[in-house]
Protein backbone atom coordinates (compact mmCIF):
# COMPACT_ATOMS: atom_id res chain seq x y z
CA UNK A 1 0.00 0.00 0.00
CA UNK A 2 1.26 3.56 -1.06
CA UNK A 3 1.09 6.42 1.25
CA UNK A 4 -0.43 9.74 0.02
CA UNK A 5 1.53 12.88 1.03
CA UNK A 6 -0.45 15.96 1.34
CA UNK A 7 2.62 17.97 1.66
CA UNK A 8 3.85 17.70 -1.94
CA UNK A 9 2.06 19.77 -4.70
CA UNK A 10 1.85 18.63 -8.41
CA UNK A 11 4.18 21.79 -9.79
CA UNK A 12 2.63 21.24 -13.33
CA UNK A 13 -1.18 21.03 -11.89
CA UNK A 14 0.22 24.25 -10.23
CA UNK A 15 1.98 26.07 -12.94
CA UNK A 16 -1.24 25.23 -14.98
CA UNK A 17 -3.91 26.45 -12.59
CA UNK A 18 -1.60 30.03 -12.21
CA UNK A 19 -0.99 30.10 -15.85
CA UNK A 20 -5.46 30.01 -16.16
CA UNK A 21 -5.77 32.55 -13.64
CA UNK A 22 -3.07 35.60 -14.72
CA UNK A 23 -4.51 34.44 -18.42
CA UNK A 24 -8.24 35.36 -17.24
CA UNK A 25 -6.91 38.62 -15.49
CA UNK A 26 -4.56 40.38 -18.56
CA UNK A 27 -7.61 39.30 -21.05
CA UNK A 28 -10.31 40.78 -18.90
CA UNK A 29 -7.95 44.08 -19.19
CA UNK A 30 -7.13 46.80 -16.53
CA UNK A 31 -9.27 50.40 -16.60
CA UNK A 32 -7.02 53.14 -16.30
CA UNK A 33 -7.20 55.58 -13.22
CA UNK A 34 -9.72 58.79 -14.22
CA UNK A 35 -8.07 62.13 -14.58
CA UNK A 36 -10.37 65.07 -13.71
CA UNK A 37 -10.73 67.07 -16.80
CA UNK A 38 -9.41 70.43 -15.69
CA UNK A 39 -11.83 72.84 -17.77
CA UNK A 40 -11.37 75.18 -20.36
CA UNK A 41 -7.66 76.87 -19.78
CA UNK A 42 -6.54 74.04 -17.43
CA UNK A 43 -3.75 72.18 -17.09
CA UNK A 44 -4.40 68.16 -17.41
CA UNK A 45 -2.54 66.60 -14.37
CA UNK A 46 0.64 64.73 -15.09
CA UNK A 47 1.39 62.96 -11.74
CA UNK A 48 -0.33 59.87 -12.98
CA UNK A 49 -1.25 57.74 -15.89
CA UNK A 50 -4.99 57.71 -16.54
CA UNK A 51 -7.69 59.12 -19.24
CA UNK A 52 -8.83 62.17 -19.18
CA UNK A 53 -12.30 62.52 -20.77
CA UNK A 54 -13.07 65.54 -22.33
CA UNK A 55 -15.87 67.92 -22.17
CA UNK A 56 -16.39 70.98 -23.75
CA UNK A 57 -18.97 73.47 -24.39
CA UNK A 58 -17.43 75.93 -26.42
CA UNK A 59 -13.98 76.44 -28.15
CA UNK A 60 -11.42 75.71 -25.15
CA UNK A 61 -7.98 75.11 -24.61
CA UNK A 62 -5.78 72.75 -21.86
CA UNK A 63 -2.45 72.81 -21.24
CA UNK A 64 -0.05 69.27 -21.25
CA UNK A 65 3.33 69.30 -19.44
CA UNK A 66 5.92 66.60 -19.81
CA UNK A 67 5.62 63.87 -18.99
CA UNK A 68 6.89 62.48 -15.20
CA UNK A 69 7.73 58.82 -15.32
CA UNK A 70 9.04 56.57 -18.33
CA UNK A 71 5.99 54.70 -19.61
CA UNK A 72 3.54 56.85 -17.94
CA UNK A 73 0.60 57.00 -20.33
CA UNK A 74 -2.47 59.34 -20.89
CA UNK A 75 -6.05 58.59 -22.80
CA UNK A 76 -7.21 61.93 -24.11
CA UNK A 77 -10.29 61.62 -25.30
CA UNK A 78 -13.55 64.10 -25.98
CA UNK A 79 -16.55 62.51 -24.27
CA UNK A 80 -18.94 65.46 -25.30
CA UNK A 81 -18.43 67.92 -27.95
CA UNK A 82 -19.64 71.28 -27.04
CA UNK A 83 -17.00 72.47 -29.83
CA UNK A 84 -13.22 72.15 -30.39
CA UNK A 85 -10.90 71.45 -27.46
CA UNK A 86 -7.52 72.29 -28.73
CA UNK A 87 -4.43 70.75 -25.93
CA UNK A 88 -0.84 72.24 -26.39
CA UNK A 89 1.72 70.18 -25.12
CA UNK A 90 4.69 71.39 -23.70
CA UNK A 91 7.34 69.14 -26.25
CA UNK A 92 6.45 67.68 -29.23
CA UNK A 93 4.63 64.57 -29.86
CA UNK A 94 5.94 63.07 -32.91
CA UNK A 95 8.81 62.82 -35.57
CA UNK A 96 6.96 65.89 -37.74
CA UNK A 97 7.37 68.34 -34.34
CA UNK A 98 3.56 68.61 -33.37
CA UNK A 99 2.92 69.68 -30.16
CA UNK A 100 -0.90 70.42 -30.18
CA UNK A 101 -4.07 68.09 -30.29
CA UNK A 102 -7.56 69.15 -30.99
CA UNK A 103 -10.14 67.10 -30.51
CA UNK A 104 -13.02 68.22 -32.87
CA UNK A 105 -16.00 65.30 -32.38
CA UNK A 106 -17.18 62.68 -29.50
CA UNK A 107 -15.68 59.63 -29.89
CA UNK A 108 -11.76 61.54 -31.11
CA UNK A 109 -9.12 60.06 -28.99
CA UNK A 110 -5.26 59.67 -28.77
CA UNK A 111 -2.96 58.17 -26.28
CA UNK A 112 0.56 59.42 -25.65
CA UNK A 113 3.16 57.36 -23.96
CA UNK A 114 6.08 59.00 -22.10
CA UNK A 115 9.45 58.11 -23.66
CA UNK A 116 13.11 58.90 -22.97
CA UNK A 117 14.60 61.71 -25.32
CA UNK A 118 18.25 61.97 -23.87
CA UNK A 119 18.21 63.23 -20.42
CA UNK A 120 14.57 64.83 -20.97
CA UNK A 121 10.94 62.62 -21.00
CA UNK A 122 8.58 63.74 -23.65
CA UNK A 123 5.41 62.26 -24.57
CA UNK A 124 4.77 60.15 -27.98
CA UNK A 125 1.59 59.47 -29.55
CA UNK A 126 0.60 55.64 -28.56
CA UNK A 127 -2.39 55.94 -30.96
CA UNK A 128 -4.63 58.64 -32.23
CA UNK A 129 -8.06 58.09 -33.80
CA UNK A 130 -9.67 61.51 -34.97
CA UNK A 131 -7.54 64.10 -33.18
CA UNK A 132 -6.14 66.72 -35.55
CA UNK A 133 -2.50 67.40 -34.87
CA UNK A 134 -0.52 70.56 -35.83
CA UNK A 135 2.59 72.77 -34.45
CA UNK A 136 1.85 75.57 -33.05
Amino acid sequence: MGTTNFDTVDADSFVGNVTGNVTGVVTGGVTPATIADPGNAGAIPVSASGRVAIVSAGAETRTLAVPTIIGQRLLIYMKTDGGDCVITVAAAINATGNNTITLNDAGDAIELVAVESGANLRWVVGFNSGATLSTV
